[in-house]
């Protein structure tokens, strides 16, 4: 039988932050894709992904199952948001938001309070009602009204381009908000800005310092963001207490596995970026078209230290780009792009795996 067809199951052990083993699963699914997107744990436990081929995909880490969604529109998958019975589907600059009841197994749009919405990424549900949505190109951040199905613009008062993103902090009660200057592909960072919930208003912006001279390192894991500098190689600490950046961190290993550090998954108490060998062209770090790497970087912050999980496989090469820490377990996915030949083709729709904390606990034929 074909292995797209079953289920398979392998454990890596990798060599995690502070020389402890960490054990991650490989779940293959029946799916071929270019990249799955950004993903979301709904109430039932399953995990919900985008894609840029109008579906989205529901697996069960349970089972290793998985089921494909066809959507009724013309739209990249950008994210999933999982907000009780529904799925908020983002699809950048599609003009509605979409939004999946999976109980009903019905769809409806609804329109943002943009003039252009460019709508890729958002914040999980944060008091049972509301999500923040980015408009990166537009407005900048909207609160959404789960109940009403209604947005709310947030006032952006900085003279600087919005957010792309941002992170809700629980401790602090703010959604810390990402500015970049995204001009020719550069990911020149700015800097975060806090917007408190609680308020509804911006109380804080904090650009980015050019180097850190006069900085000093940071003192407690617990209240300090690890920003990347995304094409240099390092993370910038910033104490959301304190309100202050710290020391930077060089992270081993730039511009030979990486030239470029994306977004991150906080997990057990460790960030884990994405990595891709992009390095501001299109020729990557080691002289090929870039791609995202087969593996992630760690960093623990209390051991202080980095790690590279990696996803080897034989006669493959799965890229793995999107995280997500839900429900105690850590989630990333995989595609193959390695072709017949041997060369690596980023653009390739590729095999897919499910790269996971803990194994399924069943082994069952996928759909």
């Amino acid at each position: 039988m074909p292995w797209l067809h079953v289920f398979l199951l392998f454990a890596l052990p990798l060599l995690g932050a502070g020389g402890k083993p960490i054990e991650l699963h490989v779940v293959p699914v029946p799916i071929k894709s270019y990249r799955l997107l950004a993903m979301s744990m709904d109430d039932d436990g399953s995990v919900w992904a985008g894609s840029i081929h109008r579906v989205l995909h529901r697996y069960d880490p349970r089972t290793g199952s998985v089921e494909t969604i066809k959507l009724p529109y013309d739209a990249v998958v950008c994210s999933c948001i999982c907000a009780g019975e529904k799925v908020y589907i983002t699809g950048q600059a599609y003009p509605k938001l979409m939004v999946y009841d999976r109980v009903r197994k019905t769809f409806k749009e609804v329109a943002y309070p943009s003039p252009k919405p460019d709508v890729w990424y958002g914040t999980d549900l944060l008091d049972g009602r509301h999500l923040f949505l980015f408009d990166r190109q537009s407005v900048g951040v909207i609160r959404w009204d789960t109940k009403e199905e209604k947005g709310e613009v947030v006032p952006w008062p900085y003279p600087t381009p919005v957010p792309i993103g941002g992170r809700y902090e629980p401790r602090d009660k703010a959604v810390w908000c990402s500015v970049y200057d995204l001009t020719g592909g550069q990911y020149v960072p700015l800097g975060l800005a806090r917007l408190d919930v609680a308020t509804l208003k911006f109380n804080g912006y904090y650009p980015y310092p050019k180097d850190d001279a006069g900085l000093t390192a940071y003192e407690d894991p617990g209240s300090t963001f690890f920003v990347p500098i995304t094409l240099k190689g390092k993370l910038v600490p910033f104490d959301f207490r304190k309100l202050r950046w710290c020391k930077f961190l060089d992270v081993p290993e730039y511009g030979r596995r990486f030239g470029f550090i994306g977004g991150a998954a906080v997990h057990d108490g460790k960030w884990y970026f994405s990595i891709s060998t992009y390095n501001g062209t299109d020729v990557g770090c080691d002289g090929k078209p870039y791609h995202f790497c087969n593996g992630l970087l760690e960093f623990d912050p209390a051991a202080r230290t980095f790690a590279f999980p990696t996803l080897e496989a034989k006669d493959g090469y799965y890229q793995v780009a999107y995280t997500l820490s839900a429900g105690g377990r850590f989630f990333a996915t995989g595609t193959n792009i390695r072709e017949p030949d041997g060369t690596l083709n980023g653009a390739r729709a590729g095999e897919v795996v499910f790269w996971q904390t803990g194994a399924p606990q069943a082994r069952v034929e996928n759909p």
